[in-house]
């Protein structure tokens, strides 16, 4: 086998240079092999350093002890040859940007030294749809939302979308009932029971500032998206821009009364479904998959938006979810 040191034309010069200047070779350490005696699985990677002769040990920025010494006493800077049939290649990246002389298992063989802690998914929901009805609400508060009513018989269409889909996939949606479907153009949260009367006004005013106009039903669609599927919701067409309108002037003026603005952008739909928690990757696609080709024949049917509502939710003694319209308010 070639001995890549004595290729290297840097090792030799500088051999050839302590020759000259001191008239003898360094002395070799008593029990240290010489090259000749290397195991054959030994190969130099042409890029370790000369050893230090005895006047460079004492100027060294490192002491020589912290070097690491095989059990025959000498240092090994070189490693075998690795098979790429068993997994392992080659890490190339060394000081010099050269190959520096060490493995690096792959993906399928690697087991990280600290196992990696799995984390169930949580329980609660992350979607971007307000959540009525929480069990703890304030004292002296009152859980409120603004919405549009839609009629009742499309609420019971929509509820029927539900049947198209598969056992299996059924049950993995927490499917919406029809006393909890609304168009809502804000969700307010727990509101103190003195600020409700400021609230009234403030709804009436941005009611009479609206007319009246049509919307129409829309296609199904997801949030965040069909193959990640956290909320079915199905959307609306028709006039938008005086929809936009009517919910950009109720937010304007229960912001002038101080309460907190909604940052996300509004977009108008009807929530039927949300994927139960835990439900992600295929399964969750399987879903998307089957709400988006769900038989929707409403497309299209008109919609008069006539008036505005003030909701409350609430638990009952059952400990179910009740809504309670607290006042309506023509368009102007």
């Amino acid at each position: 086998m070639t001995k890549s040191n004595d290729n290297d034309p840097s090792i030799s010069s500088q051999k050839e240079e302590v020759s000259k200047t001191e008239g003898v070779e360094t002395p070799k350490a008593a029990n240290a092999p010489g090259a000749d005696d290397k195991p054959e699985w030994l190969i130099s990677t042409g890029d370790e350093e000369p050893s230090p002769t005895p006047e460079d040990s004492t100027s060294s920025e490192e002491p020589a002890e912290t070097a690491e010494q095989g059990d025959d006493g000498w240092t090994p800077t070189d490693v075998p040859t690795r098979d790429s049939a068993r997994g392992e290649e080659t890490y190339y990246g060394g000081r010099s940007g050269s190959a520096s002389g060490f493995t690096r298992q792959s993906e399928a063989t690697f087991v990280p030294s600290e196992p990696k802690i799995y984390r169930a998914p949580d329980a609660k929901d992350d979607d971007e749809e307000e959540q009525f009805g929480f069990p703890e609400v304030p004292a002296d508060t009152q859980r409120l939302f603004i919405a549009i009513e839609i009629p009742r018989k499309l609420k019971r269409e929509f509820i029927e979308l539900a049947g198209s889909f598969r056992p299996n996939e059924h049950d993995r949606v927490r499917w919406i009932t029809e006393e909890a479907m609304h168009l809502t153009l804000k969700f307010l949260g727990d509101i103190p029971n003195d600020q409700i009367v400021d609230i009234k006004n403030a709804l009436n005013r941005a009611a009479e500032a609206t007319g009246k106009f049509t919307i129409k039903v829309g296609r199904t669609g997801c949030f965040p998206s069909f193959r990640d599927p956290r909320i079915c919701w199905v959307g609306f067409d028709g006039e938008l821009r005086r929809l936009e309108q009517l919910q950009g002037r109720v937010e304007g003026r229960l912001v002038n009364l101080g309460l907190e603005a909604d940052e996300r952008e509004f977009r108008a739909h009807i929530t039927v479904g949300r994927t139960r928690p835990g439900i992600r990757g295929r399964f969750a696609e399987d879903v998307g998959v089957a709400w988006q080709h769900a038989p929707l024949r409403t497309t299209g049917t008109r919609i008069p938006v006539n008036a505005i509502a003030l909701y409350r939710s609430f638990l009952n003694d059952k400990g179910d979810t009740e809504y309670q319209q607290l006042a309506n308010y023509e368009l102007g």
